[in-house]
């Protein structure tokens, strides 16, 4: 049996500590830890997004989540999205050691959160498992990236690793694991991966699409019979998470989360009840598809001059929400026109990303059987008002699904199962990636996509 250094240096002591009684934390034919008697193996799965990171406690043995924690990427104070933390790794010679460092911090602490809640230690956390976008594994191990950053977008490699867990600075037991499954290519990553496995999107027996929705939605598409899937990855931003929107927040207490627009005035929902103090993504997605439907923004998105309820300020049109007086901030909630450009562009993405990927697959849009819609955003997204504003294109025949954060149960997967892994692994092999950027078509598609359907009859006849 083989032990790391950092494991041989802590045999001694544990051993006399607990009068030569101990549980063996042991890994394939390598010694990992040693514990008190009876101590439960746990594990750590972790979905790195470009926004926001998703942390989880596992019992190993189980397969129990003890704890979850969440926290954001700190790497967003040097770019929101992924190019521009790229492109501050090629420009700076230290970029990638502080960008790596910041994301190490913050998965240490947000490790020390979730053993506090259990109730555990440190040095039962004997593994874990790591899933982000190919961007965010690169910057995590410090990988080349300047490849990365400009067509055709190449990965430095696109197969499953494994680190120490002390060379990314995790606080677990000494001869801890960092398991990193394979990517797929550009920027469809491991999190991908992990969320087709995590909704069995590769078992699935219809036609089905998978679209994780968040800074960076990735598209995957199912036909059964077929040995490949195809997978896209749109660059839709983060405005569905609050980013670049006048009162936008992430999904927090008193964000504005449901909106309805009727003949006797608004109805707003609010997390936990609270009074209003923003709109998070599924706010957001209500109220532009409200504005649409009652004509107070035309085909273009576009504030309709006319109306009574929208007001023209020095430099916008603008509809309001909330007034100063009934907001838990004291000032007014609105949404601008700028908002809604946001709006159009992250929109604009994701639909023409699902458009190209069944027009390059020869797919009919009446095939299509079932749409999976994984990501935290998603599981709160009010799909009729989505469809009504033009999210997706027509798909006639498709039932919607909504699965929550599918990357992360797949992590937990990975984590756990030996015979998971594997299947990541055909996953990986078995989905083939297509850069939206090179179809001929994109820049139109990209145009036509941020434009509101001219009826919303889903939206009307409910």
């Amino acid at each position: 049996m083989q032990a790391s250094p950092e494991v041989i240096r802590s045999i001694s002591g544990i051993l006399r500590e607990n009068d030569w009684r101990v549980t063996a934390f042991v890994r394939d034919a390598e010694l990992v830890g040693l514990a008190p008697t009876a101590t439960q193996p746990l594990g750590f799965a972790v979905d790195l997004g470009t926004t926001k990171i998703a942390a989880y406690l596992v019992d190993l043995e189980s397969g129990a989540e003890l704890a979850s924690a969440g926290a954001p990427n700190p790497q967003i104070g040097y770019g929101e999205d992924v190019i521009s933390r790229l492109n501050f790794v090629y420009r700076n010679p230290e970029g990638g050691a502080t960008l790596a460092g910041k994301v190490h911090d913050t998965l240490n602490e947000v490790l020390g959160n979730l053993v506090v809640q259990a109730g555990v230690t440190r040095t039962q956390v004997v593994e874990a498992c790591i899933v982000g976008n190919t961007a965010m594994t690169h910057l995590l191990l410090q990988l080349p990236v300047a490849q990365l950053a400009k067509a055709p977008y190449v990965a430095a490699i696109n197969e499953a690793l494994e680190v120490r867990a002390i060379a990314l600075g995790l606080e677990m037991a000494p001869g801890a694991t960092v398991y990193i499954p394979p990517c797929i290519g550009g920027f469809v990553g491991a999190d991908h991966v992990a969320m087709i496995l995590g909704c069995d999107l590769d078992q699935s027996p219809k036609i089905a699409l998978g679209v994780d929705i968040g800074t960076n939605t990735e598209i995957a598409l199912r036909v059964p019979g077929t040995q490949f899937m195809t997978s896209v990855s749109c660059a839709s931003g983060p405005a569905f998470e609050g980013a670049h929107i006048s009162e936008g927040m992430r999904a927090a207490a008193g964000a504005i989360e449901k909106v309805r627009i009727t003949s006797q005035g608004l109805e707003l929902t609010t997390i936990n009840d609270e009074p209003p103090v923003g709109l998070c993504g599924s706010g957001i997605i209500d109220l532009v598809a409200e504005l649409h439907r009652t004509g107070l923004i035309n085909s273009r998105g576009r504030f309709q001059k006319a109306s009574e309820a929208v007001r023209a300020t020095e430099n916008s049109l603008e509809f309001q929400l909330v007034n100063a007086q009934n907001s838990g901030t004291g000032r007014e909630i609105v949404i601008r026109q700028e908002d809604i450009n946001e709006i159009q562009l992250a929109k604009g993405a994701i639909h023409a990303g699902l458009e190209i990927l069944l027009a390059i697959t020869g797919t009919a849009p009446e095939a299509v059987e079932e749409v999976i819609i994984a990501g935290a955003f998603g599981s709160f997204l009010n799909v009729e008002n989505a469809i009504a504003m033009g999210l997706f294109p027509d798909l006639p025949q498709a039932v919607y699904r909504q699965v929550g954060n599918a990357a992360a149960i797949g992590a937990k997967w990975i984590l756990i199962s030996k015979t998971a892994r594997q299947r990541a692994q055909v996953i990986q092999k078995n989905t083939r990636y297509n850069e939206l950027t090179t179809y001929p078509k994109f820049n139109r598609a990209f145009a036509l996509g941020m434009l509101f359907p001219e009826k919303n009859e889903t939206v009307q006849n409910r």
